[in-house]
């Protein structure tokens, strides 16, 4: 019994210290839009040369990403770690029906748009038209199982639907990283545009599998 307070203490402490992470990067990420409104394309490291292609369906695409992708971060964070308590019951579905209009009606189409005219090429735009895809589904998927009322399916899905939409903040958090390493180049970005989300999917879904595998072994037990 001691031990699994402890265990539950030590979760907490990480669950705590990887919500601060994501909310540093986060706001690292909102600090540089000082220099899109209006656009800077010699201080914004992200518009640097795009001068000629930021205009028409692109920019508008920009300009909607920037302001939605925010925002449905913030709601899918209240959603994770209010999900199952009781008082946040009424708020937590409201919210869940908001954030997958928000999403499928604009952080997706916008980021698809986006995901044309991808840094460093076909490769790095295919591993972000493929997370969009995939974020579709999940969130689809999410809302599917919450309207059966299979409710533990629901929270799997919604935890892969965060994980989905935190990977522009992994994305940076591992682009920072390679900054400090000397690794970055335009290889590394393309491998980073398909790693920053599929690694969180998969480590995710071993933890699944490998609790999916311990209930089998229980309940042979008894």
């Amino acid at each position: 019994m001691k031990n699994r307070s402890q265990n539950d203490w030590l979760l907490r402490i990480v669950r705590f210290g990887v919500f601060i992470l994501l909310v540093r990067v986060l706001l690292g990420i909102l600090f540089e839009y000082r220099y899109y409104f209006p656009p800077d394309f010699n201080a914004s490291a992200f518009l640097s040369g795009r001068r000629y292609t930021f205009f028409g369906f692109y920019r508008a695409a920009f300009y909607v990403h920037i302001v939605t992708s925010p925002l449905g971060i913030v709601v899918a964070m209240f959603l994770v770690f209010s999900g199952g308590r009781q008082r946040y019951r009424r708020l937590h579905r409201w919210l869940g029906k908001a954030l997958a209009v928000l999403v499928i009606g604009a952080v997706l189409p916008s980021g698809l748009w986006m995901a044309s005219q991808a840094y460093a090429g076909k490769i790095a735009a295919a591993g972000f038209v493929v997370q969009t895809v995939v974020t579709a589904i999940a969130v689809g998927a999410t809302v599917w199982f919450a309207r059966q009322k299979q409710f533990a399916a629901h929270q799997r899905w919604a935890i892969r639907s965060f994980l989905l939409l935190i990977s522009p903040l992994i994305l940076r958090l591992i682009s920072g990283t390679a900054i400090v390493l000397d690794w970055e180049s335009d290889g590394f970005y393309r491998f980073n545009a398909w790693v920053s989300w599929m690694i969180p999917l998969l480590i995710y879904q071993g933890f699944v599998q490998n609790r999916l595998l311990v209930k089998r072994q229980s309940v042979k037990i008894r």
